[in-house]
C-alpha cells in the first residue's frame, strides 16, 4: 500500500493510534512518553515523601500548589524559547537538568537530609523543567503529523500521559515499599535518560521559526496578544482554568485519600492513581468515536458534569474497594475534558505562535490547579477531606452553570487558523 493511500485509509477510519505510524511523531511519543513517567515517579515520591515528614492537609496540597506554581510564573517566556530555538536541543537539555535534581533528591532522601523545605524546592524545580518542557512537546506535535491527524496525535499524547499516570505511581508505590522513599527518585534519573536517548537518536534539529529574530519580550507580548484577541481561545481559557480549579482536588489531596480516608499505604495511593490513569487511558481510545458522534463542547461540557459528581463521590467513598471504580471513571472524565480543550488549543493556533499560546493556556491550566489546591487544602484542614471533595463539586456545577455561553472551538478552529496564518503570510 502506497503512503498516499495509508493516510487515506487512516483518515477513513478514525484511530487513536494512526499517528504512531509516522517515525519521528512515534520517536517524540515515546520521549514524551518515559518523561512522563519520571515525572509521575517523582511525584508520587514527593508526595508520599511530605506525608511522612509533615501529613497536615496544608503541607501536603503544597506539593502539588508548588510544582504546578513554575508553570504559571514561567511558562509563558518558555513558549517564547520555544518559538525562537531549536527545540530537540531545549528538550534534551531540560531532561539533563531533570536528571541532575532527581538524583540530588534521591541522594538527600537516602541519607537522610530531606527536609519539607528541600521536597518543596525539589517539587518546585521539576516543576520548572516541567514549564519548559510542556508546550515545547506540544508545540511540535502539529507540524510531525498531516492536519486530518492532529485529533488523534494531541489524543496520543493524553495516552501517554495516562499510561505514564498509570505505570508511575505503581512503580513508585511498589519502590517504596521494596526498597524506601529515596528509591522513586533515581528510577526518575533513568527514566529521563531514556528520553534523552530517543531525542538524541530520532527527533532532526528543528529548524528555526520566524519569531526567532524577535526579542523574547516582543515575542511575549505578540504570543499574549494573539491568543487574548480571539473568542474562541478565550473561551478555552475559561473553561479549562475554572475545570482545573476545582479538579485539582482529584490529585492535591490524593495522598491523604489513601492514607486517612482508605486506611492505606504508599501502594495504595500508587494504586488510586493508577486508577485515575487507567481510566484516562480508556477515555483517550474512545475519544476519536465520542467526536464522530459530538461537537467538542458538548464532550468538555459533560465530562466536566460527570467530574462534579465523581468528586462528591470521592468524598463519600471510605473503603478502597469503592473508591476503585469511582476513580477509574474520574480518570476518563478529566481526560474526556483535558484531551478536548488540549486538541482545540492546538487547532486554534497558528504554527508561528503555538508554543506561545500553548504556553498561556498552560499558565491558566496548572496556575488554577496550583491555586485550587492550596485553597482546597486549607478548606480541608478547616472541614475535612469528605466536606471539601462535597463543596468542590458543587463549585464545579455551579462553574459550569455560569459558563454555558462559552464554547470550546470545533475541528473548524483549525482551518480558520491556518487561514489567518496564510493571510498574514506566515507559516
Amino acid at each position: 500500500m502506497s503512503e498516499k493511500a495509508a493516510a487515506t485509509n487512516r483518515a477513513a477510519k478514525p484511530s487513536a493510534w494512526t499517528p504512531l505510524a509516522i517515525p519521528t511523531f512515534r520517536a517524540v511519543w515515546l520521549a514524551s512518553l518515559v518523561s512522563n513517567v519520571g515525572i509521575w515517579l517523582g511525584n508520587v515520591g514527593t508526595a508520599w515523601l511530605m506525608t511522612e515528614l509533615r501529613p497536615t492537609p496544608v503541607m501536603v496540597t503544597l506539593v502539588q500548589a508548588v510544582s504546578s506554581l513554575p508553570v504559571f510564573l514561567f511558562a509563558l517566556p518558555a513558549g517564547a524559547v520555544g518559538d525562537a530555538v531549536d527545540r530537540r536541543k531545549l528538550l534534551i537539555l531540560l531532561q539533563i537538568a531533570s536528571i541532575i535534581v532527581a538524583l540530588l533528591l534521591g541522594v538527600s532522601t537516602a541519607v537522610g537530609l530531606t527536609t519539607p523545605t528541600v521536597v518543596l524546592i525539589a517539587s518546585f524545580l521539576f516543576g520548572t523543567m516541567l514549564a519548559f518542557s510542556m508546550p515545547v512537546f506540544q508545540a511540535i506535535v502539529p507540524d510531525l503529523v498531516p492536519r486530518s491527524e492532529l485529533a488523534p496525535a494531541v489524543s496520543l499524547n493524553s495516552i501517554g500521559i495516562n499510561i505514564a499516570r498509570v505505570i508511575g505511581p505503581a512503580l513508585g508505590g511498589a519502590l517504596i515499599l521494596v526498597s524506601g522513599t529515596a528509591a522513586p527518585f533515581f528510577a526518575t534519573g533513568f527514566f529521563y535518560m531514556t528520553a534523552v536517548h530517543l531525542l538524541l537518536r530520532r527527533l532532526p534539529p528543528a529548524q528555526r521559526s520566524p519569531s526567532a529574530r524577535e526579542p523574547i519580550a516582543n515575542a511575549v507580548l505578540n504570543g499574549i496578544r494573539h491568543t487574548l484577541g480571539d473568542a474562541e481561545t478565550r473561551a478555552t481559557l475559561i473553561r479549562s482554568g475554572g475545570y482545573a480549579f476545582f479538579a485539582s482536588m482529584y490529585f492535591s489531596l490524593l495522598p491523604l485519600v489513601a492514607r486517612d480516608q482508605v486506611a492505606g499505604g504508599a501502594g495504595t495511593y500508587g494504586t488510586l492513581l493508577g486508577c485515575l490513569g487507567a481510566g484516562g487511558i480508556a477515555a483517550v481510545v474512545l475519544l476519536p468515536r465520542w467526536r464522530a458522534r459530538s461537537s467538542p463542547d458538548r464532550i468538555a461540557r459533560l465530562g466536566s458534569i460527570v467530574s462534579a459528581l465523581l468528586l462528591a463521590a470521592v468524598g463519600a467513598c471510605h473503603a478502597l474497594w469503592s473508591m476503585i471504580p469511582v476513580l477509574l471513571a474520574a480518570g476518563a472524565a478529566w481526560v474526556a475534558v483535558v484531551a478536548t480543550v488540549n486538541v482545540a488549543a492546538q487547532a486554534a493556533l497558528p504554527g508561528w505562535v503555538r508554543a506561545r499560546g500553548l504556553s498561556i493556556f498552560m499558565i491558566v491550566f496548572n496556575g488554577m490547579m496550583a491555586l485550587g489546591s492550596a485553597g482546597w487544602g486549607v478548606v480541608a484542614g478547616a472541614v475535612g477531606i469528605s466536606w471539601a471533595f462535597l463543596l468542590s463539586a458543587v463549585g464545579l456545577l455551579l462553574f459550569d452553570l455560569a459558563t454555558a455561553r462559552w464554547r470550546i472551538p470545533g475541528d473548524e478552529a483549525f482551518s480558520m487558523a491556518t487561514t489567518k496564518a496564510a493571510e498574514s503570510g506566515i507559516e
